[in-house]
C-alpha cells in the first residue's frame, strides 16, 4: 500500500482528506487502479482531450477529473455501456459519484465540485 491508500472493510480505498497537491497525486493512482480494473474486465480505454473541451476552473483543469472512452473488442462503446460497472469500482475507491449524463467522467470531489 502507498501512503495514499487505506483499507476499509478489506477493500482498498484512497485517502482524499489531504492537501490539494496530495489529492491530485492520489487521483492519478485512482485512475491507474480504474484502468487496470477495466482491462481485467475485458475493456480497453483511451483518454479524451479533457482540457480542451472543459471550462477553465473545472476539475479537469484542476487535474482532478478525467473522461475515459471505453472499448470492447475494438468497438467504442459510445452509449455508456460498461461505465456503470466501472463507476461501481470507482465508488469503492472513494471517487465522486457519477454524473447521470456524463458516464465517461471520473473525478474526485473538491470544493463542492465533482
Amino acid at each position: 500500500m502507498t501512503k495514499h491508500e487505506e483499507e476499509e472493510g478489506g477493500m482498498k480505498k484512497y485517502n482524499l482528506n489531504v492537501p490539494y497537491g496530495d489529492k491530485k497525486r492520489t487521483f492519478v493512482l485512482m485512475v491507474a487502479d480504474l484502468i487496470h480494473h477495466a482491462y481485467t474486465k475485458g475493456y480497453e480505454m483511451t483518454f479524451t482531450d479533457s482540457r480542451v473541451k472543459h471550462r477553465i476552473g473545472s476539475l479537469h483543469h484542476e487535474g482532478l477529473a478525467i473522461d475515459l472512452n471505453l472499448y470492447k473488442n475494438g468497438v467504442w462503446l459510445k452509449d455508456g455501456t460498461g461505465h456503470d460497472e466501472l463507476h461501481e469500482h470507482w465508488d469503492t475507491l472513494g471517487g465522486a459519484r457519477r454524473i447521470t449524463n456524463d458516464l465517461n467522467h471520473y473525478s474526485v470531489e473538491h470544493e463542492g465540485m465533482r
